[in-house]
Order: C-alpha cells, then structure tokens, then sequence
C-alpha cells in the first residue's frame, strides 16, 4: 500500500505518518459530500450570483478575474451562504436581498 501511495502522491508527508491518514479516510469512508457552486449567476434565468467580473483594466493587473458581488475584499455575502450550506443547506441567493442567511 505504501508503494502505491508513494507512486500515485507527490508529498512531504513522512512514511510513518501515513497510517494517520489511512485511518482519517477510513472515518470519512461513509461520510456523504455535497457541493454548491459560487458563480456569477445566470442572466437568462435572473438568477443572482456570488461573484462578478469586472471589466480588464490596471486595477486587477490587466487580468481576467472573478470578484465578490459585494465588491472586490468584500467576502461578507460569501461567508453568510457558505455558513448557511454547511449548516442548512440549499440556500437561495436573492438578488433583492443577498444573502441574508
């Protein structure tokens, strides 16, 4: 197992701490994952997004990026819907009303 590991993963995990690892997967083996996507919503629908992009310019460094709606550093409405996902789920973006979780 430990040749497998040590082909497949490139890491400065040292070798006697691989059986932690193992056994943390062996926890999760049974957990279930879901997903949400932040975005920047979906004009056809009107659906709102979490992210914009602004116009390329000097102030991103002539860049193609993707920003909070909330403005750029501005990550409170981000926060609020990831808090709402892991402890409700299934959470709506309101564009009268971003999220107010």
């Amino acid at each position: 197992l430990i040749d497998v590991v040590n082909d497949s993963i490139e890491t400065n995990i040292k070798e006697d701490e691989y059986d932690d690892f193992i056994r943390l997967a062996r926890k999760f083996k049974s957990a279930a994952i879901t997903s949400v996507v932040l975005d920047t919503g979906d004009s056809q629908t009107g659906r709102p997004g979490l992210l914009m992009n602004p116009q390329i310019g000097p102030e991103y460094l002539n860049q193609w990026v993707l920003i909070p709606t909330a403005g750029n550093g501005n990550y409170t409405e981000i926060r609020k819907y990831v808090e709402c996902e892991i402890n409700k789920g299934k959470c709506d973006i309101s564009a009268k009303n971003p999220p107010s979780f």
